[in-house]
C-alpha cells in the first residue's frame, strides 16, 4: 500500500503529460470573425496552359488541403484561398470540395499567366505567387 501511495503522484504527472502531448499534436481548425470554419484549397495546375484563365477558374483544378501552400502574395500566379464553410461541400467520406455554385475569377498577369483576382465568398482570403 505505501509502494502505491509513493507511485501515484508519479503516474498522476505521467498521465498528465501525455494528455498534454495528445491534445497538443491536433491542430486548431482556423474560423473566421463570425466563426465559421475556414477551408483551404490549393491551385493544381495542369500541364496543359497551366495557368491560362480558363484552368485557374475551373474548379477541378482546386483541391482542399489541410496544410498551409507555399505562396508568396504577389499577384501573378494562381496558388491558393482560404473561404468559410458556406462555399464548401463537406461529404461523410472523404474531402471538402467547392461547392458547384462557387465561382473564382481570374485576373490577367500576362497573356500565360492568371492569378485569382477574386471568388463568390467575398470574405476569400487569396494568396497568389509570383513566376
Amino acid at each position: 500500500m505505501k509502494h502505491m501511495q509513493k507511485i501515484a503522484p508519479f503516474a498522476a504527472m505521467a498521465v498528465g503529460v501525455v494528455l498534454a502531448l495528445a491534445t497538443s499534436a491536433f491542430n486548431k481548425v482556423p474560423k473566421n470573425k463570425s466563426g465559421d470554419t475556414l477551408y483551404t484549397f490549393q491551385y493544381n495546375a495542369p500541364v496543359t496552359n497551366p495557368y491560362s484563365q480558363t484552368n485557374v477558374e475551373n474548379k477541378a483544378n482546386w483541391s482542399y488541403t489541410a496544410g498551409t501552400p507555399s505562396c508568396d502574395d504577389n499577384d501573378q500566379q494562381a496558388c491558393s484561398f482560404e473561404v468559410s464553410s458556406n462555399s464548401v461541400d463537406i461529404p461523410t467520406m472523404g474531402d471538402p470540395t467547392l461547392k458547384s455554385s462557387f465561382s473564382i475569377t481570374a485576373q490577367e498577369y500576362d497573356p500565360s499567366d492568371y492569378y485569382v483576382g477574386s471568388t463568390s465568398d467575398n470574405d476569400a482570403t487569396i494568396v497568389n505567387k509570383s513566376l
